[in-house]
C-alpha cells in the first residue's frame, strides 16, 4: 500500500523528470473489447431440416457456437434434449461465429 509521504515523493519526482501527472491506470474492459453476444447466448440451437449437418446441435457461448458432440454433456449441464434445442435459421446459425466442439 502506498503511504501519503511515499505518494507525495513520487509525484515530486514525476514532476523533476518532466511528468506533470501520475501514468493513467490501465484501461478497464469496456464493452468494445469484451466478447460479442449472441441473442442466441447460453441457448442450443441447430438449424433445419434432414441433412445430417442439420441434425448437429450447437451451444452458443461467448458468442460463438459450439456443437455439442457428447449428448451426456446436455443432462450433466442441466440441458433437456430436444425439449431445449432451438430451431433457428440456416443463415441465422451460419453468422454466429464457430468456437471449438464440446465433447
Amino acid at each position: 500500500m502506498l503511504t501519503a509521504a511515499t505518494a507525495a515523493a513520487l509525484f515530486t519526482l514525476l514532476l523533476a523528470v518532466g511528468c506533470s501527472s501520475p501514468p493513467p491506470p490501465p484501461p478497464q474492459e469496456t464493452a468494445a473489447t469484451q466478447p460479442p453476444t449472441s441473442p442466441f447466448e447460453k441457448l442450443l440451437v441447430r438449424r433445419p431440416g434432414n441433412e445430417p449437418e442439420d441434425g448437429k446441435v450447437y451451444l452458443v457461448r461467448n458468442g460463438k457456437k459450439q456443437w455439442v458432440v457428447n449428448a451426456k454433456w446436455l443432462a450433466a449441464n442441466g440441458y433437456r434434449f430436444p425439449e431445449d434445442v432451438r430451431e433457428i435459421s440456416a443463415a441465422e446459425l451460419a453468422a454466429i461465429p464457430t468456437g471449438d466442439p464440446i465433447e
